[in-house]
């Protein structure tokens, strides 16, 4: 069955800065606060930790591949905002985005950071606009869509906008294949020859109106056709970290971690492998 989108008159492309302006008509919102607040702290207190470390490093000798230079090159960091990750998941993952950026930004890499979800539970206004038409077969994807740009290339992220990832109203469901089609759109803009595509993630492509309306291996099917068309075409290097989730069954460069306290070693180490490594290891 090829891959429809039903409307995507409802769909949301906004700042991180902007969101308010999307969530706070959220008809759910209200539950969304039965959640524990997640401590901010942390945030701000690894960026000044990463601050601290960054001044010593500019007085002494340049090592661990600060002395390598990736002008040529960007990296987007595209995280999950499924409800899976709602709480310590999220925190984990954007303590890893501001330690990636932090190694980016000292071998003069271009990143973005970009998160992608919903903009309601059960379909939104996508699925209400269905329903209306007289619940047409096969309809395609049934959801509104909310991609969200933390720091553009050429931006530097902060503690303050990976704050906004923490909020208890973002995170929903996830339509994993269309995030990623727009990541790489996004990155395909660019004038940079060397393009990297990294996805965090925890769990397969769920959106519930859609797969009771298409079935069941509707996304699943769409996710592993973008990612072999972008392997195969190969101007962008696209790998992944899946969180207690076989990530390889999507992307030929997955890797599956335990639990969210990995994801910054592992990014971090990924990172190496891809950027700095091969570049060190030529003649």
């Amino acid at each position: 069955m090829p891959y429809r989108i039903y409307t995507s008159d409802f769909d949301v492309e906004a700042n991180a800065d902007d969101l308010d302006s999307v969530l706070l008509s959220d008809p759910d919102r209200d539950w969304a606060e039965r959640f524990p607040k997640v401590d901010l702290r942390q945030l701000y207190a690894l960026e000044e930790g990463l601050a601290a470390q960054r001044a010593c490093m500019a007085t002494a000798q340049p090592q661990d591949g600060s002395d390598f230079a990736a002008a040529d090159t960007v990296v987007s960091l595209l995280i999950d905002h499924s409800g899976s990750m709602r709480g310590p998941p999220m925190l984990f993952a954007a303590r890893a985005a501001l330690v990636a950026s932090d190694l980016l930004d000292r071998i003069g890499a271009k990143y973005e950071v970009l998160g992608f979800t919903t903009a309601r539970w059960k379909g939104g206004r996508s699925r209400e606009g269905w329903l209306n038409d007289g619940q047409p077969p096969y309809p395609g994807r049934l959801n509104d869509l909310l991609h969200i740009v933390y720091c553009s290339a050429g931006e530097k992220l902060s503690a303050q906008r990976c704050a906004v990832m923490l909020r208890r109203d973002l995170v929903k469901e996830n339509v994993d294949g269309e995030a990623v089609e727009w990541a790489a759109s996004r990155l395909r803009r660019r004038e940079e020859r060397q393009k990297y595509l990294i996805v965090l993630s925890d769990g397969a492509p769920v959106d519930d109106s859609t797969l009771l309306a298409n079935g069941d291996g509707y996304l699943i099917h769409h996710l592993r056709r973008v990612t072999g068309e972008i392997e195969q075409a190969g101007d962008i290097k696209l790998a992944a970290i899946g969180i207690a989730h076989p990530v390889d069954q999507y992307y030929k460069d997955g890797i599956t971690i335990s639990s969210p306290q990995e994801l910054e070693s592992t990014l971090v180490q990924l990172i190496n492998r891809l950027l700095i490594a091969p570049r060190y290891s030529r003649p």
